[in-house]
């Protein structure tokens, strides 16, 4: 059984949402997965992701598309750069506290 990570269309014409799901790789675009381990929102530009989920699924060797895997890239980017900010937020206020 050889596994995939992939996009499921879901939602209306013309308001496209995608489910970020487990599946095997021989069904069909509408076929049940096996886990549903996320949501991407391309109007809203929305990525919900759980990324341990998605770590354990590449663990027990299912394989990710192209797409998930700029999606996941574009989610931890945005993790890196909002630790940044903490940090640096909670930095100024120390050397505030300081003065």
């Amino acid at each position: 059984m050889s596994l995939r990570i992939r996009l499921q269309r879901v939602g209306k014409k013309n308001r496209p949402m995608f489910r970020i799901c487990v599946i095997e790789r021989t069904k069909a675009a509408k076929g049940s997965p096996i886990e549903i381990i996320g949501i991407y929102d391309p109007i809203k530009k929305k990525i919900q992701i759980d990324l341990e989920k998605y770590q354990k699924w590449l663990k027990n060797g299912a394989t990710s598309s192209d797409t998930v895997k700029s999606l996941i890239k574009r989610v931890q980017k945005d993790q890196e750069f909002k630790k940044e900010i903490i940090s640096a937020i909670s930095s100024n206020e120390i050397n505030k506290k300081i003065l």
